[in-house]
């Protein structure tokens, strides 16, 4: 039996440091977009074997450019990809820390090498609205107002911010509303686009779906991104945040229908699977269930995963998350990381779990590990 010299692991073709980050976290402060890039950059440059940074096109309205970090154990071999794609909205600032700390756990915390790093690919998006999110950073020192009073009070935007911000910042030049700017990634993506409303929210809504779908640069290039990966995708994430407390959730397809999709049942029970193994800091579990059940939501990121790319894999986690929460105060980052590290897991192993790959048989019996 070949051995890999002490605080070393074996993984594909190169043997890697272990480095285990334990119960604490790494990224403390809330991530913006020159750390997504540092650490994209530094991952890269130490571990360019099993790391490759992504640059995704066309530039967001802040000329950043979307960043793909791609973790894969072994290149000679293609195995079940994972896609997580955090933060499209502005107000999930713990998001992209998130997926920086399980990127971190999946590369060098020997806990997480198997089954989680070595077993699959993953490719993360740990910030897929750079421009609003760091919008929202600049202004959390301001007090807040109503945002549609903001977005129509030019006088009001030099000594407030808005209340809540949950778009990107382009700028459209048909606007017929040139005060008003921003578009919700979220609902900009064209399937059954708008078929959620009768006409077009007006520009300075919080929920503004674009003039057309694939208007905003973000959405293009996630878009591009995706529709490239294709079914190299087998389990497709996005982490999200709900910003009323105690209303955390583990959705599925449709968010503009009621209607369900032909695998219900799967996406169900490995969503209840995760809500068991994920239990909340409180002792509650997650809410499960189809998206629509809530709010019909039309343009969505994981509907256009599941009805466009054709994944039949996909969930919509949202864990708590305050709306411009302190910044000096870290405890609220640390519990949305750990819960959404831990679901994000979770949802893996209820997948693994309805394929009976987390079981090994004794005597006949069943046996999880």
């Amino acid at each position: 039996m070949q051995h890999s010299p002490r605080g070393k692991v074996r993984s594909g073709a190169k043997i890697r440091t272990v480095r285990s980050v334990g119960e604490g976290i790494k990224y403390k402060q809330y991530a913006d977009y020159k750390m997504v890039a540092n650490v994209a950059e530094r991952y890269g440059r130490h571990d360019p074997e099993v790391v490759n940074v992504v640059q995704l096109a066309p530039l967001t309205a802040g000329n950043r450019s979307i960043l793909a970090i791609e973790l894969r154990s072994d290149r000679q071999s293609r195995k079940p990809g994972i896609l997580i794609i955090g933060a499209l909205d502005a107000m999930s600032w713990g998001a992209p820390n998130a997926i920086l700390e399980l990127s971190e756990k999946l590369l060098y915390d020997a806990s997480y090498q198997t089954p989680f790093f070595n077993d699959y690919d993953w490719y993360l998006i740990p910030m897929g609205n750079p421009d609003g999110i760091q919008f929202s950073h600049n202004l959390r020192s301001l007090p807040p107002l109503d945002p549609y009073e903001w977005a129509r009070n030019a006088t009001a935007r030099l000594w407030t911010r808005p209340s809540e911000w949950h778009k990107n910042v382009d700028n459209e030049s048909e606007s017929k509303d040139p005060l008003c700017f921003g578009t919700n990634i979220n609902r900009n993506f064209a399937y059954h686009w708008q078929d959620d409303v009768h006409k077009t929210p007006p520009r300075c809504c919080q929920y503004y779906p674009g003039s057309k779908p694939f208007s905003s640069a973000e959405a293009k290039a996630i878009r591009k991104y995706v529709d490239k990966l294709g079914d190299v995708i087998s389990l497709a994430i996005h982490l999200h945040a709900s910003f009323v407390p105690r209303k955390e959730y583990i959705l599925y397809p449709w968010r503009y229908s009621v209607r369900q999709t032909s695998n219900s049942r799967t996406l169900q029970e490995i969503g209840e699977y995760a809500a068991r193994q994920a239990r909340l800091p409180d002792g509650r579990v997650y809410e499960v269930h189809q998206s629509s059940s809530d709010e019909r939501v039309a343009g969505t990121l994981s509907d256009y995963i599941s009805g466009v790319v054709g994944i039949d894999l996909v969930f919509l986690i949202k864990p708590y998350h305050q709306m411009f929460p302190n910044e000096t105060d870290n405890s609220e980052l640390v519990v949305y990381v750990k819960k959404a590290v831990s679901t994000i897991l979770s949802v893996v192993r209820g997948w693994r779990s309805s394929t009976k790959q987390n079981t090994l048989s004794f005597f006949g019996k069943d046996v999880e590990f």
